[in-house]
C-alpha cells in the first residue's frame, strides 16, 4: 500500500521539500554572488568593510524576502512535477538540481512572468 496524503505519494512530497530547499539555497547562493568581489577574495583588512547595524538590519530583511521568493517558486516549481514522473533516483536528482537553479533567477523568473501578465492584461489578452 502506497503511502499518500491528498493523493500525493512519499516521492511527491520529497519532491516539493526539495525543491523548496534547493530554491531557497539557490537564491542564497545568488545572493552572496551579487555581494561579493568577482576578481578575487580581500587581500588587506582595507578590503573588508563591516556594515552599520542599521545597513545590516536592512540586509537581513532584504536576504529573508530574497530566500522566501526563491522558496516559493521552488515549492511552484515542485508542483509542476507532481505525479507525472518515475520515482527514480535520477529523476529527483535532476529536478532537485534544477530547484537550484530556479532559487538563482527567482526575482528574474518572477519579473519576466509578470511583465508577460501585465502587458497581456493591457492589450486584454488576459480575458481569453
Amino acid at each position: 500500500m502506497e503511502f499518500t496524503i491528498l493523493g500525493f505519494t512519499k516521492f511527491d512530497i520529497a519532491l516539493l521539500i526539495a525543491c523548496t530547499g534547493g530554491a531557497i539555497f539557490g537564491s542564497l547562493v545568488q545572493a552572496m554572488l551579487a555581494t561579493i568581489r568577482h576578481d578575487g577574495p580581500p587581500r588587506s583588512e582595507d578590503d573588508l568593510r563591516i556594515a552599520p547595524p542599521e545597513i545590516r538590519r536592512i540586509r537581513e530583511g532584504w536576504l529573508s524576502m530574497r530566500m522566501f521568493v526563491g522558496g516559493v517558486l521552488g515549492f511552484v516549481f515542485a508542483l509542476y512535477f507532481i505525479g507525472m514522473l518515475h520515482p527514480t533516483a535520477s529523476t529527483f536528482a535532476r529536478i532537485w538540481a534544477l530547484s537550484f537553479v530556479v532559487g538563482y533567477a527567482a526575482p528574474k523568473i518572477w519579473a519576466i512572468k509578470s511583465d508577460g501578465l501585465v502587458s497581456r492584461m493591457k492589450s486584454g489578452e488576459a480575458d481569453a
